[in-house]
């Protein structure tokens, strides 16, 4: 008996990861932000988006899932009760919505950056000084490299 490797019928031929093709239409929804499969990734604002249609429109988790642009006919109930179920429990852990610096780009000037909160604006530091030390050894590795070349 010949074994299958499964993961080779998500590939093209190039070796690229290629979507299920159920999932192919949902990709272009603006809360996905990737795949792997016949897996989707979803972006911060889903979660936001999904437990609020939870809690505050008291939906199902499957119709929270529906109303988010999602169609459960073709993915599935279980897809969207893992995921209402992955949201609440972020939101019982006080992970739902916490501020990241990751999501900043530090290389923005603080004045071009707008009305901040305090929590937003201390995450925005933290990138943006993490952005000018980047920079900061940048420049001496490019000032040694130059010495180098005219030594």
């Amino acid at each position: 008996m010949k074994l299958v490797k499964n993961d080779d019928r998500y590939k093209y031929p190039d070796g690229t990861d290629r979507p299920d093709d159920k999932i192919i239409p949902f990709l272009d929804n603006p809360f996905v932000t990737g795949f792997k499969g016949e897996r989707l990734f979803y972006s911060k604002d889903f979660d936001v988006a999904m437990y609020k249609k939870i809690t505050e429109e008291k939906m199902t988790y499957v119709q929270a899932y529906n109303a988010l642009g999602f169609d459960t006919e073709i993915l599935g109930t279980d897809r969207a009760n893992a995921a209402g179920k992955r949201v609440m429990e972020k939101a019982r852990n006080n992970k739902l919505f916490t501020i990241d610096e990751t999501s900043y780009d530090g290389s923005v000037p603080l004045d071009q950056m707008g009305n901040m909160s305090p929590e937003e604006e201390r995450a925005y530091l933290k990138a943006r000084t993490r952005y000018l030390e980047e920079m900061i050894i940048a420049q001496k590795k490019i000032r040694s490299a130059l010495e180098e070349f005219y030594i």
